[in-house]
């Protein structure tokens, strides 16, 4: 019978101007800090503020801004355009320069020599005087003048010192002779400026605005342009004090005419960065190619770089006749680095000086803040852009300047993710980790595969918190107790991307009891009925299955005398046993009846 039982630098000035070069002495300041008057010997020497650009006066030969480069010929809306001091009827005179001498021995325009005399009527030669001559008496060359206006634009700076270095040789490289400034001038309200050079150097100018104590610039971020002087927090439109070291500059090569455009700003700035990486320093060739490989690393066309930015501040007031999308994109961007200053609770010098050391050091900025300390990177600064043009687009109701301002947006939002990822791909999980149940003391590996860009890092979590040393594509869990159950995670992560994969449950319980004990009598008789003595029997075989888990195993008990068995560790679901006897020859028996048990 058988039963069972179961069982996660500059030129420094302090805050009253150089006298020297016939500049006025100090500035009266109101009492919130700005220039409320000037000197009375000191003139303005760049144009008052119209509303298109003109020259100033009848017949003035002034310069104007009609800039070369892209969008050439159309104005700048809501600015305006600096003309030349000395024009027809102006009477006034560059508070930089000494007056030019009106003895009849100096020529009147150094570019057309006066005629002494009419060439039908020759007079007799006399004797040139020390003025006229030189040590051989041979007449004196007439002393060359180059005028150079433009504006200084990061916002609209006021009072900041401009000054002409000349561009010399220094060892193998060109560089600008800081210690011989050729012309001194302020910027007048409106950012112009004008200088004139006497006898300018074949090697050109550094021309080089700096802040002092009264400088003001008007904010052109819309967020704001981060600290002032006083490390007080700014807004956009504010008329703000600049903090010391505060540096914009540009480069002229030595140009052929004797009046020339240059605009300076903070793309005009990055550009003299560039150019000074040349192993020649400084030259035509290499400021060319600097401005190209600027305004190819930020996607504006190379004619904008050096071109006078727009006043932002008053853009949401203007129509914006004449401004195309690439004119005003190079705007948005140049006053971005101020937002940046915002966003970073820090002085434009200090962001400015970050953007320089970068492009110093490594000729652009890099593509992305993943693994670096620089404050400015691509896609920080296009996503500023972004934010720029779309706050602007909320501030004008011109339909036109509402449309350019959207296209940016969109376009330097684009800009900032593919500047961010750059010649890499970023990291893409393909296999994700799967959920899992275990028993106490058993072990579990999680399991993750992910394709990107080299190198690949991981960084396992349980309930969102990392786990030490789980840096690996794997993760084993070896001799679980319960307290390994948990929600598990890993950050999957390159240079240019992070992504988190799915949660995958782990669940670890007590391993239930699983077991049964089978109990059978030991045979007396064969099938044919002869006797069965105890010392003719071997033992017994135990048929165990388990159809659900297609699992089958034969235990061998070889105690002829043994009339029971336990088995534990059983598996869960439908179980079968069955009983056979074996004698000493390996005769079997037909099996006892089929005994069943179902485990959860």
């Amino acid at each position: 019978m058988i039963s069972y039982t179961f069982h996660r630098r500059v030129l420094l000035m302090a805050g009253c101007f150089a006298v020297a070069l016939g500049l006025a002495a100090c500035n009266e300041h109101d009492s919130n800090g700005d220039k409320s008057t000037q000197n009375s010997g000191q003139s303005n020497s760049a144009p008052v503020d119209t509303s298109s650009p003109t020259q100033n006066g009848s017949g003035s030969d002034g310069a104007t801004n009609n800039d070369s480069g892209a969008d050439s010929g159309s104005s700048d809306t809501g600015s305006t355009t600096p003309s030349t001091p000395g024009g027809g009827g102006s009477g006034t005179t560059n508070p930089s320069q000494p007056d030019t001498p009106t003895d009849s021995t100096t020529p009147s325009d150094p570019a057309t020599p006066s005629d002494p005399a009419t060439p039908s009527e020759p007079t007799t030669p006399s004797q040139p005087d020390d003025d006229a001559s030189s040590d051989d008496g041979a007449p004196a060359e007439p002393e060359r003048s180059l005028t150079v206006s433009g504006y200084v634009m990061k916002g609209t700076l006021k009072n900041a010192l401009v000054a002409a270095f000349p561009v010399v040789a220094k060892g193998a490289a060109n560089d600008a002779d800081f210690q011989s400034p050729a012309a001194l001038t302020l910027t007048n309200a409106d950012g112009s400026y004008e200088l004139i050079i006497k006898n300018p150097v074949a090697g050109g100018y550094l021309i080089e605005a700096t802040s002092n104590e009264s400088t003001r610039m008007t904010c052109d971020a819309t967020a704001g342009c981060g600290l002032n002087a006083s490390g007080q927090g700014t807004s956009f439109g504010d008329v703000m004090s600049l903090s010391e070291g505060f540096v914009l500059d540009s480069y002229l090569p030595l140009p052929t005419a004797d009046k020339a455009v240059l605009n300076i700003s903070a793309l005009t700035h990055l550009a003299v960065a560039l150019s000074h990486k040349s192993s020649k320093g400084l030259t035509s060739a290499s400021w060319s190619k600097a401005k190209t490989d600027l305004a190819k690393s930020l996607g504006i066309q190379e004619g904008f770089i050096d071109k006078r930015p727009l006043d932002l501040v008053a853009l949401p007031n203007s129509d914006a006749t004449g401004v195309g999308i690439e004119y005003m994109r190079a705007s948005v961007v140049n006053a971005a680095f101020a937002g940046l200053a915002q966003r970073q609770g820090m002085s434009i010098a200090k962001v400015m000086g970050d953007a320089i050391r970068s492009y110093t050091e490594t000729g652009g900025l890099p593509p992305s803040d993943f693994n670096t300390q620089s404050l400015v990177t691509m896609n920080v600064l296009f996503n500023e852009a972004s934010a720029i043009s779309t706050d602007l687009e909320a501030m004008t109701r011109n339909k036109s300047v509402q449309s350019l301002l959207s296209q940016i947006s969109q376009q330097s939002s684009e800009f900032a993710k593919r500047a961010a990822l750059g010649d890499s791909t970023p990291v893409k999980i393909s296999i994700q980790p799967t959920s899992a149940s275990a028993y106490v003391s058993e072990s579990v590996t999680l399991n993750v595969s992910a394709t990107g860009t080299d190198p690949i890092r991981y960084q396992w979590r349980k309930n969102g918190v990392n786990l030490p040393n789980a840096t690996h594509s794997s993760l084993a869990l070896k001799g679980l107790t319960l307290n390994n159950s948990g929600n598990y995670d890993v950050v999957v992560s390159n240079d240019v991307s992070s992504v988190t994969s799915n949660r995958a449950s782990i669940k670890v319980s007590t391993k239930p009891v699983r077991k049964v004990k089978i109990a059978w009598s030991i045979p007396t008789t064969r099938e044919n009925g002869d006797g069965l003595a105890k010392t003719e029997l071997r033992g017994f075989r135990i048929y165990h299955r388990a159809p659900d888990e297609n699992y089958e195993k034969v235990i061998q008990v070889s105690n002829p005398s043994q009339t029971s068995i336990e088995l534990s560790d059983l598996p869960a679901g439908y179980n079968t046993f069955a009983v056979t006897a074996v004698d000493v020859n390996g005769l079997e028996s037909e099996s006892s009846k089929t005994l069943s048990k179902t485990f959860k």
